[in-house]
């Protein structure tokens, strides 16, 4: 029993107390728990620099986290502080700064961004350790001290609030010293997994405010390069309210194409923004509010729900609203981490109302002028068709152009996937295919889904029908190379014909390119392996790659059989080259196959086992002929995939049945295992 308890024992009910008690580990909460990020960690730090005057934040990031004395550094040009003030205003949890004033002012005269007095210990959120060196523009002292959250952790009982933190260094007041004034925090012993990326960080950053592109006398850089615009408002398509196809009754419009108009008393400032594609960033994706020049809430919709008109614009929408007053509110209704805002109060619901007002109206808009945009670059594009749409009759243009107008007014078709369909149409109507579907499409104000589908359906048949006729040449082709393997015809003209075409020893190799860097690495091996003596002279090499993948290829000519010796010095001849090349190209690959390819294979059961144990380590001994038949059968197998793509179609049961007919009658006979593979058409 602690002395409080037993003190409340010996005292009436009217006297006894309680006791507010809070472990050390509070620190632990508001830093780790509220700043997981570093651009959410030292955007804290950077609004801390802007209360304190600063005119220059300069940040300075770790190349990396994996070193033990990795740092970020966090300096400013500020007023700094006093031995005092760093225990009666920093070292204060909790305190506010504005106390009762819904507004405050620096001296300086910039709005106080600080509130909670928790900020300072965001730097936790990725750091074990803090170190801060002030000086104060007022008296010139120097102060350096640390906080280790380990020590302000230590404690498992709950314990009183004061903690004693350790001071590294004290210089008294100066006047010379004024001139140095600023505070520098470093934050070390760092908990995250891996470094920022530099570019990244900067964009994010310059996203969490506007103060550094809207204040003159205030910049923040990171490693010594200025943030950009928190947007790029020249990479987008459509600003509004500036391209509103009619004004917006009580908007007023400035010089940079921001909304200005009052709700509920408010002023703000907003503007939304199309990209002309799809946005795949997050934190852009939607409408981010700020208040004070600083984040409030991270881009959303104002909380819409699904089925209006326009809405999947949400996809290419990056917007901002200025709105000042949640900041200046007496009730503090924006979240410690500067994330999220507090709608469900009477103060803010009226911005909520009028963002899904707003984001209704802008979606229709930019749905019409999306389909407008797309329409006009039709009518552009059918210039170059105009001999071809002249040569139709009169009402069978009229219904072509409805229904790719029809197409354009789609507005989640990008314009490259609008050009594809629209020239599909065309072609479609020209040869006398889907006249009806047309007609169909033409005749609909608002295009039906199945409608659009049915198109999409049409078009993946057309497609496949074209890459049957490639695949068929490309069998062609290893017929070809199979007569010549036959004939015992193998010359280096081969191994470049393979070069360039790789699809002709497996489907899976179309990506693979001749690696010509190389050279000395794999003459190197060779020499190791001794496969330049006389009797392997006859052999062709290849390297090839694809990503982190190389392929390593020894083609042996035929009628040579390949014996245990030469196995062996294969699989050294690989094993080399392994131990070469992840040095000297920095681990680029990662995954290197070796395939010896000869005319016969050695038979025996102990070469055979030779062989098995080869393929546990990724090097494989194929005969020509095994490995034209898995070159080809894999081929075929792309066309039954291609002939389910079209199943049903008579077209492709038509081009199928072609293809058998000139099979037929080839010369040659059909390799092994093609006519089960053709019996499957």
């Amino acid at each position: 029993m602690s002395v409080n308890a037993m003190d409340q024992e010996a005292v009436g009910p009217a006297d006894r107390k309680l006791y507010l008690e809070f472990h050390g580990r509070v620190i632990e909460h508001l830093g780790i728990q509220m700043y997981q990020s570093p651009v959410n960690a030292i955007a804290e730090l950077v609004a801390n620099a802007w209360d304190a005057d600063a005119t220059s934040v300069e940040i300075e990031l770790p190349e990396s986290v994996t070193d033990a004395s990795a740092t970020f550094v966090i300096r400013d040009d500020g007023i700094g502080m006093g031995f005092a003030e760093c225990q009666n205003l920093f070292l204060a949890v909790g305190r506010n700064r504005r106390g009762e004033q819904s507004e405050e002012k620096t001296a300086d005269g910039r709005t106080v961004l600080g509130r909670k007095g928790i900020g300072k210990f965001a730097g936790f959120g990725i750091a074990a350790r803090v170190t801060v060196e002030t000086v104060s523009a007022a008296s010139g002292e120097r102060t350096v001290f640390r906080l280790d959250l380990e020590a302000l952790t230590a404690d498992d009982e709950p314990s009183e609030v004061r903690k004693e933190i350790e001071v590294l260094d004290y210089a008294p007041p100066d006047e010379e010293r004024k001139t140095q004034r600023g505070t520098r925090i470093t934050l070390s012993k760092l908990t995250i997994h891996r470094a920022p990326s530099e570019h990244r960080f900067r964009i994010s950053m310059a996203r969490r405010f506007l103060l550094h592109q809207e204040q003159a006398g205030f910049a923040v850089s990171v490693q010594g390069e200025p943030l950009p615009p928190s947007y790029d408002v020249a990479g987008f398509e459509y600003r509004f309210p500036a391209d509103m196809p009619q004004p917006i009754e009580g908007v007023e419009i400035d010089g940079d194409g921001w909304g200005l108009e009052t709700v509920d008393g408010n002023k703000i400032r907003w503007r939304l923004l199309f990209h002309e594609d799809t946005i795949d960033e997050e934190e852009l994706k939607g409408v981010a509010v700020f208040a004070g020049g600083k984040l409030a809430q991270r881009p959303f919709l104002f909380n819409l729900t699904r089925g209006l008109t326009g809405q999947h614009g949400a996809e290419y929408l990056a917007g901002q609203v200025v709105a000042d007053f949640i900041d200046r509110l007496p009730a503090d209704l924006i979240a410690t981490e500067r994330q999220r805002v507090n709608w469900d109060r009477s103060e803010t619901t009226p911005l909520l109302l009028w963002g899904q007002k707003r984001l209704r109206r802008v979606f229709r808009a930019w749905a019409g002028l999306r389909a407008a945009e797309k329409t006009r670059r039709l009518e552009e594009k059918l210039v170059g068709f105009a001999a071809r749409l002249e040569r139709l009759q009169k009402h069978e243009k009229k219904i072509v152009k409805r229904a790719l107008t029809s197409l354009g007014g789609i507005p989640t078709l990008s314009q490259e996937q609008f050009d594809n369909l629209g020239g599909a149409v065309l072609a479609a109507w020209e040869q006398g295919r889907l006249k009806d579907l047309i007609a169909e499409i033409a005749e609909s104000e608002n295009l039906d889904e199945s409608a659009l589908l049915d198109v999409l359906v049409e078009a993946r048949v057309l497609t496949a029908l074209q890459t049957v006729e490639v695949v068929h040449t490309k069998l062609e082709a290893i017929q070809g190379l199979r007569r010549r393997i036959e004939a015992k015809e193998l010359e280096n003209a081969v191994r470049d014909f393979v070069a360039k075409n790789p699809w002709l020893i497996s489907p899976e190799w179309e990506t693979f390119k001749k690696e010509s860097g190389l050279r000395k690495t794999i003459e190197e091996a060779a020499a190791t392996a001794e496969l330049s003596a006389d009797v392997y002279r006859g052999r062709v090499d290849l390297t090839m790659a694809s990503g982190q993948h190389l392929l390593v290829l020894e083609f042996v000519r035929p009628g040579q059989a390949v014996d245990w010796e030469h196995l062996s010095r294969f699989e050294l001849y690989v094993r080399s080259i392994r131990s070469r090349v992840k040095p000297v190209t920095g681990a680029r690959f990662q995954q290197i196959t070796g395939y010896i390819v000869a005319d016969r294979l050695n038979k025996k059961p102990e070469f055979t086992d030779k062989i098995q144990a080869m393929v546990r380590d990724d090097m494989y001994a194929l005969d020509w002929e095994a490995l034209l038949d898995k070159a080809e059968s894999g081929w075929r197998d792309f066309l039954r995939i291609l002939a389910e793509r079209g199943e049903g179609d008579f077209r492709m049961e038509s081009h199928f049945d072609a293809v058998r007919q000139k099979e037929q009658t080839q010369n040659s006979p059909p390799a092994a295992g093609a006519s089960q593979a053709q019996d499957a058409f």
